[in-house]
């Protein structure tokens, strides 16, 4: 072979063959399975057939990639002046801000997450991995990617705008803003329950964003982001089992929606759609024990610390509440109905009395405004506070050693007051427990001699709960009773449904307000203030 002098540049001229089972280490080699040797001249004539060599290829992605330069961001989507930028600055350097955006040659609108700064890429690829799996209406659905020169986002289909915001567009309708609020509650509840059906484990929370498609009303919650400094105003806190149906093929913004709505919605719906949550607001408050209590309506006053009773005691059949005294097998019922517990089993002994009433919640929204009418008092009408949940809590303060004895409590009867016109209420009796030492209960030991031999105060406790609304609500009520022909100032409407009929206290106006405390959760224990309890008569 003769070998001619050439140039550096035509020496680096090569071509390369691609066979199958071809080690990737070598693409690119003129001579991949040659060693220990050097050329230093001439010219080279290859017979080798010129395939380009490739690597395998990459999986393909399950959504398209889309090119920087098709994607026309429009505006930047803000939840308030003070949250300018959306989302959560991570504690990294990287943020993530959302666009509503237009797609080259795709016609409407899409939301865009991007993700820029220093650990875009890492937050971007998780953020990503939330989505790839999830399709659901109720979910923000993912359209495709965007990957260049250190900027990183997820297009998702549709204009998606902030649930508050998208909220105010009908704060001119009490009856519309009412309807929106539940039926995103219902929509909440399936996308959740979807979640959890497809992990098995809660992946949706309270502080899930809120996000609503523009064009159809439609909720979509976003996976990738949570927590309060997100700013949205989420509804969902204390969601029961609200099913609210959406009325079908007919637009939110259709100027005569309302009167669609209150036509296509019967009274007793409505009542409904408000007794739920998140439209009322449940709340617990402990009262002082030696005040009589029972379903009714409340006025709680929570800067000062006061409850006051507004309506007169209902007189309900024993059917339509529900009472259970909470029995345990540690205990022994007596021929007299008395529970005796040997002391030495109290240590953690919980005893609790309910009563439950239902239907109330639709009662009172049925007449609230006539209420309110009556007492010429609009103001503040959140305080007031449909109370249809008693509950008496017995315990053991002292979980030490305690003497050998027995504990006596009495039975759930005890607790019905018996002296006008409390006799619809309830309350702790004279003696709702005491120590002995006689197996019999006969010979009772007085509080003093109690604690001198040893044995623990007994601790009750009084909680009511119920429910409360704001403004809108009583003002959606009473728009939606006018557009069915019933004067909301009047009885008219409970007539129709036969519920029970509040009717404010004669002697509203000598009533002096008694001690309570809202609190965050029916059980307060592991908050127990001494003063608070010696102020609410919690110690026997």
């Amino acid at each position: 072979m003769d070998l001619q002098p050439h140039s550096e540049a035509e020496s680096a001229l090569v071509s390369t063959t691609n066979t199958t089972g071809s080690d990737a280490r070598y693409a690119g080699a003129f001579f991949p399975w040659a060693s220990a040797f050097s050329i230093r001249g001439g010219a080279f004539t290859s017979n080798v057939t010129n395939n380009v060599y490739s690597l395998r290829p990459e999986q393909p992605s399950e959504f398209q990639t889309i090119r920087v330069g098709d994607m026309k961001l429009v505006n930047e989507v803000s939840f308030g002046p003070q949250f300018g930028v959306v989302g959560c600055q991570t504690r990294r350097v990287g943020v993530r801000r959302i666009y509503h955006a237009e797609i080259r040659r795709d016609p409407g609108t899409v939301t865009v997450a991007i993700y820029q700064g220093d650990g875009a890429e890492e937050e971007w690829r998780q953020h990503m991995a939330k989505y790839e799996s999830i399709r659901h209406p109720h979910i923000m659905q993912l359209y495709g990617l965007v990957s260049a020169k250190g900027l990183y986002a997820m297009v998702f289909h549709d204009e998606l705008i902030p649930y508050a915001q998208f909220l105010r567009r009908f704060q001119h309708s009490h009856i519309l803003s009412t309807y929106i609020r539940a039926y995103c509650s219902t929509e909440f509840q399936e996308a959740t329950n979807y979640m959890y059906d497809l992990f098995r484990k809660p992946s949706i929370d309270y502080n899930t964003p809120a996000w609503i498609r523009s064009a159809t009303g439609a909720l979509c919650l976003d996976l990738a982001q949570g927590g309060p400094e997100t700013g949205f105003d989420l509804p969902w806190r204390g969601l029961g089992n609200l099913h609210v149906l959406r009325v079908k093929n007919v637009s939110l913004n259709a100027p005569n929606f309302e009167d669609i709505l209150t036509s296509s919605l019967s009274e007793d719906q409505y009542h409904e759609l408000c007794s739920e949550r998140p439209i009322a607001r449940f709340q617990w408050f402990q009262v002082s024990t030696q005040h009589p209590v029972g379903p009714g309506i409340f006025q709680l006053d929570s800067q000062h610390g006061t409850c006051l009773g507004i309506t007169e005691p209902l007189i309900l059949p024993e059917a339509e509440t529900d009472q259970n005294w909470d029995q345990s097998n540690v205990g022994k019922r007596l021929p007299n109905s008395w529970i005796r517990f040997d002391s030495r089993r109290t240590p953690g002994l919980r005893r609790k009395l309910w009563t439950k009433t239902y239907e109330l919640q639709k009662a009172w929204l049925a007449q609230a405004n006539r209420i309110f009418a009556e007492l010429e008092d609009k103001r503040r009408v959140e305080n007031y506070v449909c109370v249809d949940y008693v509950h008496f809590s017995l315990r053991i303060a002292d979980m030490g050693c305690i003497p050998e004895g027995y504990l006596f409590v009495c039975p759930a009867q005890h607790f019905r007051a018996s002296i006008a016109p409390h006799a619809h209420l309830y309350q702790w009796p004279a003696c709702p427990a005491y120590w002995s030492l006689d197996p019999s209960g006969a010979a009772r030991l007085s509080t003093e001699d109690a604690g001198i031999l040893g044995f623990p105060a007994i601790h009750t406790e009084t909680v009511i709960g119920g429910d409360s609304w704001d403004g809108s609500v009583y003002q959606g009520l009473l728009r939606f009773h006018e557009s069915k022909g019933f004067d909301p100032n009047s009885w008219e409407v409970a007539q129709q449904f036969g519920h029970p009929l509040f009717e404010v206290l004669s002697d509203l106006g000598s009533k002096v307000p008694f001690p309570a405390r809202c609190v965050e959760k029916w059980r307060c224990e592991e908050e127990e203030d001494p003063a608070l309890c010696r102020e609410l008569g919690h110690y026997l």
